[in-house]
């Protein structure tokens, strides 16, 4: 049987089950969320092209501004990868499409920045990580448009003295900087679902042999269960 035909089979009764609002994956980048998005969508859930919700999200949603997010959400099932990816979209979302699902998927620290070091590496063909400059961010980072990456980037990179903002350009690609950002977000989002536990799966997809657990916390018949694909590896 194709993904097509299995989809096809089986989203009738996937969807007629939903009992939730909508879907937010809201792991970090590189901790399986494309094989989370491979696996929603196998199930018939409608998700957004993730570039399109990139580009029409992103930089408004970073800036606490939701009008466009509302809207734009109304008219899928499911949304992995960004914005809603890093910072603090997920209480946005949770606010704003009450009762829906929130799945967090995490690997360990070192796997994760291992994973998330050699995609840049390969996907800005640089070599050499620690000689980066904001700069090259500004200049060489070319995704979606001008200026994007450098964006992101400085949400991440920013710390506060006081009342004043300073962005650590000195930190990029620091891994014990990303990974205290790394554990310090997926800390905050269980602590944030800790009385609605019903709300959030945490779940390792590299370890996951099947979509068992995906299936239990989604309403999915358990007959429906398929083995865990493993997409995009780094």
């Amino acid at each position: 049987m194709t993904p097509d035909e299995f989809t096809k089979i089986v989203s009738p009764t996937v969807l007629s089950n939903k009992s939730f609002n909508k879907i937010f994956c809201i792991g970090f980048n590189k901790t399986g969320t494309t094989t989370l998005e491979q696996v929603l969508r196998l199930y018939g859930y409608r998700m957004p092209d993730q570039q399109e919700q990139e580009a029409r999200l992103t930089r408004q949603v970073f800036s606490t501004d939701y009008t466009e997010l509302k809207s734009y959400c109304s008219g899928f099932d499911a949304f992995q990868d960004m914005p809603f990816s890093q910072g603090q979209a997920y209480v946005a979302a949770d606010a704003l499409f009450p009762n829906s699902k929130f799945i967090l998927t995490e690997r360990s620290s070192d796997a994760w920045f291992a994973s998330m070091y050699n995609f840049h590496k390969k996907l800005y063909n640089i070599e050499d990580m620690s000689a980066l400059t904001e700069e090259d961010i500004r200049t060489k980072f070319n995704y979606l448009y001008p200026g994007y990456i450098h964006a992101t980037m400085k949400m991440m990179l920013s710390d506060f003295q006081g009342e004043r903002k300073e962005i650590l350009w000195n930190k990029l690609y620091d891994k014990e900087y990303y990974v205290n950002l790394y554990e310090n977000r997926n800390r905050e989002i269980k602590r944030y679902f800790a009385e609605a536990e019903d709300k959030l799966l945490v779940i390792d997809i590299s370890k996951e042999t099947d979509t068992g657990k995906l299936c239990a916390f989604l309403n999915i018949p358990p007959h429906m269960k398929v083995p865990m694909p493993h997409s995009n590896k780094t």
